[in-house]
């Protein structure tokens, strides 16, 4: 098998991983698994920093953009309350040091949006494993 096929698949299988993760999971588990992303790209973006490619640190950063601004989304004022209130005041906040970190290519400001969504990330994944469990149907079945 030459490599570009090789590529091909791997990238395939990787496509078809993600698709089956995300179709199977929980909505805490989707939530775990956008944490994780964020901090991937982030920490990937700053070590495109420190190599001076630009393009990647760009692309990098964009994802992680784009996952904390569907974190922020997501958060349900309604519900929420004032937690909801600060926790999307905290993402956008998160947000727009992350752009300005990109602007700057500053990887301290970098750092400071890393922390934050890794501490948010841990709290996430202490919560007891009943409330990880629920499923999207007795989700919305809450909200009624």
């Amino acid at each position: 098998m030459n490599l570009a096929l090789k590529k091909q698949f791997i990238k395939q299988y990787a496509n078809n991983y993600i698709e089956t993760a995300v179709s199977e999971a929980t909505p805490h588990k989707l939530v775990e698994m956008l944490y994780d992303g964020a901090i991937k790209n982030m920490n990937l973006a700053k070590v495109f920093i420190e190599h001076k490619n630009l393009g990647k640190k760009s692309e990098h950063i964009n994802k992680a953009l784009s996952i904390i601004n569907a974190l922020r989304a997501g958060v349900d004022m309604d519900k929420g309350a004032e937690v909801a209130g600060n926790l999307y005041d905290l993402y956008d906040y998160c947000y727009r040091r992350l752009f300005e970190a990109s602007v700057k290519n500053d990887i301290t400001l970098l750092d400071e949006v890393l922390e934050h969504i890794i501490s948010i990330s841990q709290a996430w994944k202490q919560m007891p494993d009943n409330i990880k469990r629920v499923s999207k149907a007795q989700v919305d079945q809450m909200s009624v």
